[in-house]
């Protein structure tokens, strides 16, 4: 039941489904199967290349359920297209096209927690597009950064907002105002509510979550002002489902997604500043330190990991693509989403299962 979060089964029945419901394949084939006379004359110039076996085979055509059955995927394909559209106008002032101003070599980022995992391959994409790049982490940068001239480190604890401050003052002074904010820095450490630590509960919500205020009170005000900047939030899958023994690793994610949604509507409605994108990341489980103590129990139960290089890909092509949005990774795991509109039954089924690949036995 785990697996059904992210399993390679799931993976293919959703490909599946977008070919089914794809217009621009099912369109053409209703139009030829309501077209007979004009697929009759293609099929008869290739029956005379083919035995009369196969030439027989060829030359019938479809009943009239095939076309129905046509007509309704022409028509759900068409609906989940409009509705895509409408989802990327939403997520961006209602604006069709990509904001405007943004080129590459000229932009700075800030990446939280740059130093490994996921924010590390954050700021590799983000340098190889030209973009300079400002690590904010405790931990030092990785040797195979520290050569990287479009890449700077800033030591930050950030979950102080002096030190957010200070390092945010020596960005703006050493590189400038930057126009990308990724808010991606992490903990999790498993452990059941009653075993959990009071000093690392503290510490989870301060990296996980009030880090977000500090860096977004630093960088906002002049992406504002210029009316051009892209704040990046790295929630998690859950932020749907909460995950047993890592209840305040759940709480921070959920807290992420309320982070985002109140931050993007500040930015349309307080500030007026309608170029200001803001992104949410929804990564399934990822082969990170963060869940070394049960990726093993996992896979057993038929999970299959995300890379830290995956999640980074999709990051960084949203930020590229100068749209804002919600990424759910694996795009199979949308429908986890909606949860909350289940039927309690149906949702406890899930967390069952989810509960199942993470407790110790």
């Amino acid at each position: 039941m785990a697996s059904v979060l992210y399993s390679p089964v799931i993976e293919l029945l959703d490909s599946a489904k977008r070919l089914v419901l794809s217009p621009l394949l099912t369109g053409p084939l209703l139009y030829s199967f309501t077209h007979p006379d004009a697929v009759r004359r293609v099929l008869a110039a290739i029956a005379q290349h083919l035995p009369e076996q196969a030439a027989a085979r060829l030359s019938s055509l479809p009943n009239s359920a095939t076309v129905t059955v046509l007509q309704v995927l022409v028509a759900l394909g068409l609906v989940r297209m409009v509705n895509g559209a409408l989802n990327s106008m939403a997520a961006n002032s209602w604006r069709l096209t990509a904001a405007p101003g943004w080129d590459w070599p000229n932009e700075i980022a800030v990446v939280t927690g740059g130093s490994s995992g996921i924010g590390k391959g954050i700021v590799e994409r983000l340098a190889a597009l030209g973009v300079r790049v400002a690590v904010l982490d405790i931990q030092d940068l990785p040797k195979d950064l520290q050569g990287n001239p479009r890449v700077r480190f800033f030591r930050c604890d950030v979950t102080s907002s002096e030190s957010v401050g200070t390092a945010a003052d020596a960005v703006r002074r050493e590189l400038g105002h930057p126009s990308i904010l990724v808010n991606n820095a992490g903990v999790a450490k498993t452990a059941p509510i009653l075993q959990t630590d009071e000093n690392f509960l503290r510490r989870i919500l301060g990296v996980n979550l009030m880090s977000m205020w500090f860096t977004t009170q630093q960088f906002l005000p002049r992406m504002v002002q210029v009316n051009k900047g892209h704040i990046v939030t790295v929630a998690s899958i859950a932020s749907f489902v909460a995950l047993a023994t890592a209840a305040d690793y759940s709480a921070t994610k959920a807290g992420a997604l309320a982070f985002h949604e109140a931050l993007a509507s500040e930015i349309k409605h307080q500030y007026k500043a309608r170029n200001v994108l803001t992104s949410v990341v929804h990564p399934n489980f990822v082969r990170t330190p963060l869940i070394e103590d049960f990726s093993s129990r996992l896979e057993r139960r038929g999970v299959r990991l995300l890379t830290s290089d995956r999640v980074a890909d999709d990051v960084v092509a949203q930020i590229k693509s100068r749209r804002g949005g919600q990424l759910i990774i694996p795009p199979s795991a949308t429908g986890v989403s909606g949860i909350r509109g289940w039927p309690t039954w149906l949702q406890e089924l899930l967390r069952d299962g989810v509960a199942a690949g993470a407790v110790k036995p």
